[in-house]
């Protein structure tokens, strides 16, 4: 909760000091380093905070150059009969329960099929690429794992939902190494029989997901 609380506070007040011109559209911020020395956290803090602004489309966060302001505008489409937190729920009830029916009837090739997901979503955060696609593909790929048709209908039927909510999501277009961590444990909960640690790492990604999109849209 602490880190969340940080990670959100340093967002608030860099869009604050954007929307203020201290940051002028086109303006580059201090460096991860800068700012984390400003706001008294760890590197990984700040660069969680950039991303949240860089998946708002506030910043464009450029592998090996920086953050650089690109609006003061944060514009956020809500579906109009339900709210992204409902979609939120939604995926956390299919997820799990995906999890806990793979836990006891995945088999070989859908094991290969996570772990081959895994290993994309790894790549694309160890290169700095986009990771909404990777990510998408790891979560379709454990609800595939549970061998239950009607489940994977229900996720299919709301993809495009999905993939909204991966993009105005706390890792947004670029995944950091410590949310992938939490990834990797959803993944090894199939691949590796290790139900409990999956399932408490999805509770964690998706109870920090609710409180992003509540602070984000008020």
């Amino acid at each position: 909760m602490e880190r969340t609380t940080q990670r959100s506070r340093i967002a608030d007040d860099l869009l604050a000091a954007i929307r203020s011109q201290k940051y002028p559209v086109g303006s580059k911020l201090p460096s991860e380093r800068a700012l984390a020395d400003e706001y008294g956290v760890s590197r990984p803090v700040v660069r969680e905070a950039l991303g949240m602004l860089s998946s708002l489309d506030v910043l464009e966060v450029q592998m090996g150059r920086g953050a650089f302001v690109v609006s003061a505008d944060v514009q956020v489409s809500q579906p109009t009969d339900f709210r992204l937190v409902d979609v939120v729920d939604a995926r956390e009830a299919i997820e799990a329960g995906a999890l806990r029916l793979a836990a006891d009837r995945a088999r070989k090739p859908e094991k290969t099929a996570v772990e081959r997901a895994l290993s994309d979503l790894e790549a694309a955060v160890r290169l700095g690429s986009e990771t909404a696609d990777a990510d998408m593909a790891l979560h379709r790929a454990i609800v595939h794992a549970a061998r239950a048709p009607m489940l994977e209908k229900l996720w299919n039927d709301i993809t495009s939902e999905i993939a909204q909510t991966i993009r105005i999501s706390p890792h947004g277009r670029t995944m950091s190494p410590e949310i992938l961590a939490d990834h990797r444990e959803l993944a090894t909960g199939v691949t590796q029989d290790r139900l409990g640690e999956a399932l408490a790492a999805c509770a964690r990604l998706y109870d920090d997901h609710r409180r992003f999109l509540r602070e984000l849209l008020g």
